[in-house]
């Protein structure tokens, strides 16, 4: 079995200098006053990158067994079983407020 590949500061740098423009893009697109469906897309979008980015290179994540992913698996199966047994009532009560 081989070592997983060493990143050095370079690599924490670059993954760095990524998260800052996704965050002035963040900000740019909110100052600019794009509609509301394309910013809600965009925000959602760059924070899932984000947030992939820091699990894969700051928690080092990119060098775990394949086994480790299943762990965030779980939670997200749960939520979205949640939100789908929950979406029907909420179709059917809120039109009843309106």
């Amino acid at each position: 079995m081989t070592p997983p590949p060493r990143t050095g500061p370079r690599t924490y740098l670059v993954i760095y200098g990524w998260l800052i423009a996704m965050t002035v893009g963040e900000v740019g697109m909110v100052l600019l006053g794009w509609p509301k469906t394309a910013l809600v897309v965009m925000l959602v979008g760059t924070a899932l990158a984000k947030a992939a980015l820091i699990a894969l290179y700051f928690m080092h994540l990119k060098f775990d067994h394949q086994a480790v992913w299943l762990l965030p698996g779980i939670p997200i199966a749960l939520a979205r079983f949640f939100v789908g047994v929950l979406f029907p009532d909420l179709g059917l009560h809120l039109p009843l407020r309106f």
